[in-house]
């Protein structure tokens, strides 16, 4: 297994993907989804490659500048004003990473619970933006904090994030 240094752009931070890699249970066949790409999206890719046979790595985006196109990521450009009308593929993620506008992510947390299954693990960046962060997830999903950062935004820097292990979909 591959523990690199992870230096992922503007947004996650070494801590937290060091962090995250040590809750990841490496499997032969891996799926990534992920909401807010940017340049640690290769990184990731990258990384996740090294460790698994058969990756799946979805990336959603809702502004086209930070699309980096990737042979083996399949982008989708959404509307973070209408997070409901996104397609997401019917799998179980093995890991959820929730990035991107601040805006969209209580909308996000709604939408990836049918992608969600025991054990899924869960990054949410800048957790602290918003006090209903917190709420919205635990409102959402039953869920082990693994790990947390509570910083102001610095870019290039530490700033919030929070791990979490899913251990199941709250039912409404």
């Amino acid at each position: 297994m591959d523990t690199p240094t992870f230096y992922g752009g503007v947004s996650y931070t070494q801590t937290g993907m060091m962090e995250l890699f040590k809750h990841i249970t490496y499997r032969a066949n891996f799926s990534i989804l992920e909401f807010g790409s940017g340049n640690s999206t290769a990184k990731l890719h990258e990384h996740f490659k090294k460790n698994v046979e058969n990756l799946v790595f979805y990336s959603y985006e809702s502004d086209s500048r930070f699309l980096k196109p990737h042979a083996e990521i399949k982008f989708m450009l959404y509307d973070d004003q209408d997070v409901k009308s996104v397609e997401i593929p019917q799998i179980a993620f093995d890991l959820i990473l929730v990035d991107g506008s601040t805006a969209d992510k209580r909308a996000i947390f709604s939408k990836i619970r049918e992608n969600i299954k025991d054990g899924t693990i869960l990054l949410i960046d800048y957790f602290n933006h918003f006090e209903s962060f917190a709420d919205q997830l635990a409102g959402n999903f039953e869920y082990d904090l693994l790990a947390s950062n509570n910083e102001p935004f610095i870019a290039y820097g530490e700033h919030s994030w929070c791990v979490v292990r899913v251990k199941r979909a709250i039912i409404r």
